[in-house]
């Protein structure tokens, strides 16, 4: 009796450990799907500056790739001016910051993709409600003269 516990309590570890393995080795192939593209990944523009919109630790960043006046890109090509977007359902987007790159001041930042594929960014300091909304249009990067 003591010969066939020690072999069942042999075949229950080794079960035990291929489990384990197959979990372990299969892991990576599983957050491969979890880390999908935002529907706001791309290029956006919006006034006088294109952004590139990215997924940055499961949020939405930009940076900006294209600035309309050739004086300002030296100091604002590349730079990141959103950050910390997060998903708050599949078409809209909250907890944001954007950074106004011409005086430097922080604002807060929500965003909802419109049915037409437009991207409706409310931009305000405290209040929601006595911000402004800016509207952004998707755009391919290499239609722009200029870019940074």
């Amino acid at each position: 009796m003591r010969n066939g516990r020690s072999l069942m309590k042999g075949m229950v570890g080794s079960q035990w450990t291929a489990a384990l393995l197959v979990a372990v080795l299969a892991w990576p192939a599983l957050s491969i799907g979890s880390a999908a593209a935002s529907p706001v990944d791309g290029t956006w523009i919006i006034e006088d500056l294109g952004l590139d919109l990215f997924d940055c630790q499961n949020l939405v960043c930009g940076r900006i790739v294209w600035i309309k006046d050739p004086n300002r890109r030296p100091s604002q090509c590349g730079r990141m001016i959103i950050w910390g977007l997060g998903a708050a359902g599949p078409s809209e987007w909250t907890g944001g910051s954007i950074l106004d790159p011409d005086d430097g001041t922080t604002y807060r930042l929500s965003a909802q993709l419109q049915p037409d594929g437009a991207l409706r960014a409310r931009i305000y300091k405290v209040v929601k409600l006595l911000g402004r909304t800016k509207i952004l249009t998707r755009i391919d990067l290499g239609s722009l003269t200029g870019r940074c």
